[in-house]
């Protein structure tokens, strides 16, 4: 192929493989928005202790922080959450969450909630509490975390966080959706 007809052709070929190129970018960065899960679970975990932890303003009240090492299905309702798969929570994710609630009092990482409550919903270590964390989402420049808080069979929250990039870290921005309380 030679003349015109190729050069046209060419050209033609290199705008198609540009915007084929630009076009992939584009979709690339608008359906993977970065999300630092370990820094946005710490930040929704701190709020729910120091804001939402049902014993009104104040500091928290719990004598240890019973924290769930998987992704907790009831996080944001405790009735079930979004469905995600359950995993372990990453080492990463674990560090983040204890350097924020270590503060506060003694933590301890356990498997399952049951196993540490009595037969009345309460914590087996009096003045403790359940914490549970689900899988962060990401909408544009902003993550959705679920939940939950559990100190008793009449004390507890499960909701989810709107959290936004700010330049102090991720912050949260809102409360999304529905708010169980017993």
């Amino acid at each position: 192929m030679s003349g015109p007809c190729c050069s046209t052709f060419l050209k033609h070929l290199a705008i198609l493989f540009l915007c084929a190129v630009v076009g992939s970018a584009c979709v690339s960065s608008e359906s993977d928005p970065k999300v630092d899960n370990p820094q946005v679970m710490a930040a929704a975990v701190l709020e729910l202790i120091t804001k939402h932890h049902t014993f009104g303003d104040g500091p928290p009240p719990f004598t240890e922080y019973l924290i769930k090492s998987s992704l907790d299905a009831h996080a944001g309702s405790p009735s079930g959450g979004r469905p995600y798969e359950i995993r372990r929570l990453t080492d990463e994710e674990r560090s983040a969450i204890e350097t924020v609630v270590a503060p506060f009092g003694p933590v301890r990482w356990i498997e399952d909630s049951a196993d540490w409550l009595t037969a009345d919903l309460d914590p087996v270590i009096e003045g403790a509490v359940i914490i549970g964390v689900g899988e962060p989402t990401s909408d544009n420049d902003e993550a959705l975390v679920p939940v939950s808080l559990l100190c008793g069979g009449l004390c507890g929250t499960w909701l989810t966080y709107r959290l936004a990039q700010t330049e102090q870290g991720w912050q949260v921005i809102a409360v999304e959706g529905p708010i169980a309380v017993s």
